[in-house]
């Protein structure tokens, strides 16, 4: 019998161990036994009870217990544990703690589920509604519950409900779960009854996260918006706090009776406390649970100041749920010069804070951000979580801008530096945060600019061994450079930017006061900075201030990324003192763009390149013993590399036999290895210094599918290892039973650097066919081409003159009038564009693997010609500052083909030689253009404004008619404004 039962006591003991581990509970510590408190959700102990297992006590008892044992010393002696039983702890308002319920002597108060049960910590209250049709026969469900409440999310069954919107929710949608554009939007809101009860969220103009509105009514045919504050560059979109609506992207409403139309939708008539909600099918109501979300936080820990905060608390396997939306009810603060504007609240919430620790928990459908470290917080730990499905961020750490020295808290305010004296200034800001083992999936579900992880004027922050996916902006994302030293290693990201643009898996921003390229950072008068006095920072200097904010540097390294756009590693406009080491991209490359002494060293790249973007003189990069694979090695963007002097070596390129292609500076590919095997010296790239010591050879990978195993260890004897490259361990990614990314491809092939001198594969239209210049390798071997020579059609559809006169789907135009078409498709347009209307043309075409002739006339109308068909552009100043081709993701989408050329440069011409009587200039406008001086067969013509209040698509600013019929040249030349932007052309017979 006494061993029966000594068999049953090691058993449960086994069992509760098993249950706490998954929950991260540390191994039992040596020392006497800590003094336990219990509570029950509906306990409600009299006064003096000890809140023992037998007679637990409510939340705020329990607390009131722990504050008197720590009065009376048993805290200074031995740990403190409030055991909370299984079941939903409902909050009217967030559990404070504060110093006084600090552990004392080295001591934890720990506050933890006593059992495997769930406890449930819930901003919402329960709802015991008596549902009934809304209408005889309806779908929709009416109850009536109390008037007056403040909800805005609505949980059936633990599911958070829809709340009534247009146009209906759409999972698969691509921005905001379905939208639809503002003007339609106004049109559906003349429905409404009651159009103040709406709440609008939108994208932001540039993609670049969310902005959102309160509705007070409708205003001639639209909605009167005011705007809420929550996205840090609303100037870019013409907004203002409180006003609206300037211009956003796609937008949707929610919060409107009319809209309850689809299955778990709902809406809440405050004033009555009629709740109306359409079940989906199968609910069964009668049995439901429902709750609802009213809390912006749940728990909060708050000191008084750095000198008196609260300390040595833990919070272990709890269930945080049901907290309302902070997007609507709370003060948005601009975060540094980043893009975001955050809320300074979580449903766990830390300031003043040293020693906490969040671990084991679930973060589950929240309103707003989960856990929030604000201001002075230190030591603290968030460990061994789960977060699903939040509204904004998992994780945010952000300090005060009193920290800051010379804090500027948006992207475009000046900086004038008066303080140049290194690191912060006070001690509110987060330090030694570690952040580890967490799993954070598909966060920012109201708010698109989150992420699972946060960090902002902070420093030496530890990101560890976490999976994060599914974000809709980076999934992690650094606000600032103040003040270096974080640690970003073992995780796994994967999914991330799948509902904006321009952003990376980790996104940085560096916009502190050293960004001189920002063109307004300067000293202040009478402050003296490395010998200078009151003046603009030279590129020497910013790259010495630079370390006044980063004082330390940032490591991004051992990491596994899995990104569907240009680069996983984004390092932005200044991002500075970073070292990226021993980094595994399946997918996506890395950029360094406008800053100061990174580092990528020892990272293998299976899909993407590397960009360098707006290099300084001098700027310390250097990028060496990494493994690119794939046709494109580097795609640069205004970079020259000679001046930047920046170290490019000892790398290794594969592209499995075909070619490797760089660009250097933007104006286009050139072959860094033509035949696929050698690296050729006489290349612009290596001639500049760039990779005289490189290789491209198969890399010799170990596995025989590392695309399948997720390893891509080398051979010992592998190229890349004679370079210096280091093997780096193929596990340890991400948080333990974390999902796995998807797998990746190899992208070897011709790919888009195209033919050998890599000039963009624009489409064209001629004659109502599509072409390119030769768009790969691939074609160029279908049609038997030495070389990339041609206008190819990639499509001829049926009907088009083009058809009708000869010309079918693949073919290829090598000569024009017996003139060749090389690798420049301008050797065709030059041409072409002076042939009159309805002049003989004889084309010579490539055909499968045969020449044949088409004669034809040219067309006797008009003609929409584009900005790559024939036109010549000129720069002013040095090439590498001047035109620059957009394509769709980049700035050219909506206009003309989604393409332009672009020019920042006053000075700088464009020309365009035609057959007519005249032309039609076609171009974006907007509020930051300016004026274009024309000329016509080389005598000034007129003054045109590129400027209109909003930004216009494909408008014609110019029409010059009349002409002789014959050849004339047009020419345009930027006079002033901060852009000249060339679309198309239009033709006149």
């Amino acid at each position: 019998m006494a061993n029966r039962r000594l068999l049953s006591i090691v058993l449960s003991a086994v069992a509760g161990v098993a249950g706490t581990l998954a929950l991260g509970q540390p191994a039992a510590a040596s020392g006497p036994p800590p003094v336990t408190v219990y509570a029950a959700p509906r306990a409600d102990a009299p006064p003096g009870n000890p809140c023992t297992r037998p007679r637990p006590c409510s939340l705020s008892q329990a607390q009131q217990r722990v504050r008197h044992l720590l009065r009376t010393g048993a805290g200074t002696r031995r740990d403190i544990v409030v055991k909370l039983a299984g079941g939903s702890y409902y909050l009217s308002a967030p559990l404070a703690f504060g110093p006084q319920d600090s552990g004392r002597g080295g001591h934890t108060v720990t506050w933890q589920q006593a059992t495997d049960a769930a406890v449930t910590i819930s901003g919402g209250r329960p709802l015991r509604p008596a549902w009934q049709p809304a209408a005889p026969g309806s779908k929709i469900m009416a109850a009536t519950v109390p008037a007056g409440l403040d909800f805005d999310g609505l949980f059936v069954n633990g599911q958070r409900q829809i709340l009534a919107r247009y146009p209906n929710y759409d999972p698969d949608a691509a921005r905001l779960q379905g939208s639809v554009s503002l003007a339609d939007l106004g049109r559906e809101s003349a429905k409404w009854s009651n159009p103040s009860t709406a709440l609008v969220r939108a994208m932001h103009c540039g993609d670049w996260g969310s902005v959102s509105f309160t509705v007070s009514g409708r205003t001639g045919d639209g909605l009167a918006l005011h705007y809420v504050g929550d996205n840090n560059r609303p100037r870019d979109c013409g907004l203002t706090k409180g006003n609206g609506p300037g211009r956003i992207g796609p937008a949707m409403a929610e919060n409107v009776k009319e809209e309850l139309d689809a299955p778990g939708e709902w809406f809440y008539e405050r004033t009555s406390g009629r709740l109306l909600y359409y079940p989906p099918e199968g609910t069964d109501l009668s049995a439901a649970t429902v709750e609802t979300a009213e809390q912006d936080q749940l728990i909060t820990l708050a000191g008084t100041s750095p000198a008196n905060p609260v300390h040595d608390i833990t919070l272990r396997g709890l269930h945080f749920a049901a907290t309302h939306r902070t997007l609507f009810d709370s003060t948005f603060e601009a975060d540094a010069k980043g893009d975001w504007a955050v809320v300074r609240k979580g449903a766990v919430h830390l300031k003043n804070a040293a020693d906490i620790a969040v671990t084991g928990s679930f973060f589950d459908q929240l309103g707003g951000n989960g856990v929030f470290l604000d201001g002075y917080t230190k030591h603290n730990t968030v460990s061994d979580n789960k977060f699903e499905s939040d509204g904004a961020t998992d994780v945010q750490i952000v300090g005060s801008p009193s920290a800051v020295r010379d804090y500027s808290g948006n992207y475009d305010d000046t900086v004038s530096v008066s303080d140049t004296a290194p690191g912060p200034k006070t001690d509110d800001y987060p330090r030694d945060i570690v952040v580890r083992n967490n799993r954070m999936r598909s966060m920012g579900r109201f708010e698109k600019q989150s992420s699972g992880v946060n960090i902002s004027m902070s420093a030496n922050v530890t990101v560890d061994g976490n999976t994060i996916s599914d974000s809709p902006r980076a999934c992690l994302n650094i606000e600032d450079g103040t003040w270096g030293g974080h640690d970003i290693k073992n995780n796994d990201l994967f999914d991330c930017v799948k509902e904006t643009g321009d952003n990376g898996s980790v996104n940085v921003w560096g916009r502190g006061r050293f960004w001189a390229s920002s063109g307004n950072n300067t000293l202040a008068p009478g402050t003296s900075f490395e010998g200078s006095t009151g003046t603009a920072l030279t590129d020497a200097q910013a790259r010495h201030l630079m370390k006044r904010d980063v004082v330390r540097p940032i490591t991004v390294q051992h990491n596994r990324f899995w990104h569907a756009g240009d680069w996983a590693i984004d390092l932005d406009d200044g991002s500075s003192d970073f070292r990226l080491l021993d980094n595994l991209i399946l997918k996506g490359g890395i950029k360094l763009r406008d800053g100061y002494e990174r580092t990528v060293r020892n990272n293998l790249l299976v899909d993407g390149s590397i960009y360098e973007q707006v290099s300084h003189s001098g700027c310390g990069d250097v990028i060496e013993h990494n493994i690119t694979l794939g046709p494109q090695a580097y795609s640069n963007v205004l970079n020259n590399p000679s001046t930047a002097q920046y170290g490019v070596d000892r790398n290794l390129f594969w592209n499995d036999h075909y070619p490797v292609y760089v660009n250097p500076d933007g104006s286009g590919n050139e072959a860094l290895s033509a035949d696929g095997a050698t690296i050729n010296p006489q290349s612009a790239w290596v001639r500049a210094g760039m990779d005289p010591h490189s290789l491209v050879a198969d890399p010799e990978f170990t596995a025989a599918d590392p695309t399948a195993s997720y390893d891509f260890t080398v051979a010992s004897g592998s190229p890349a290892v004679s370079l210096g490259y280091a093997n780096f361990p193929m596990t340890g990614f991400g948080a333990a039973g974390g999902p796995l990314p998807p797998k990746a491809a190899f992208a070897y092939g011709p790919g888009s650097g195209g033919p050998a001198n890599g000039l963009i594969v624009q489409p064209e239209m001629l004659m109502g066919a599509t072409a390119t210049n030769i768009p790969s390798l691939a074609v160029q071997s279908s049609l038997g081409l030495t070389k990339p020579y041609g206008l190819y059609l990639t499509s001829v559809p049926e009907g088009s003159y083009a058809a009708q006169h000869g010309l079918r789907t693949g073919d290829d135009i090598t000569a024009v009038n017996g003139t060749s078409v090389t690798d420049d498709r301008n050797t065709f347009w030059l041409s072409y564009n002076k042939l009159a209307p309805g002049a003989p043309i004889t084309l010579t075409v490539r055909r499968g693997q045969a020449d044949v002739t088409v004669r034809l006339g040219k067309t006797l109308g008009s003609e929409l010609l584009n900005n790559t068909s024939g036109v010549v552009y000129t720069t002013a100043g040095a090439p590498s500052t001047g035109w620059i081709w957009r394509g769709k993701t980049a700035g050219g989408a909506n206009s003309y083909l989604d393409d332009i050329w672009a020019t920042q440069n006053a000075g700088d011409s464009w020309s365009l030689t035609f057959s007519g009587t005249g032309i039609d200039i076609i171009s974006e406008t907007n509020t930051d253009e300016g004026d274009v001086d024309l000329t016509l067969d080389s005598a000034p013509d007129r003054t045109v404004s590129f400027v209109t209040p909003a930004r216009e698509y494909q408008s014609t600013v110019a029409t010059i008619s009349g002409l002789r019929p014959g050849v004339h040249t047009v020419t345009g030349t930027m006079k002033n404004g901060s852009y000249l932007i060339v679309d198309a052309f239009r033709t006149h017979p």
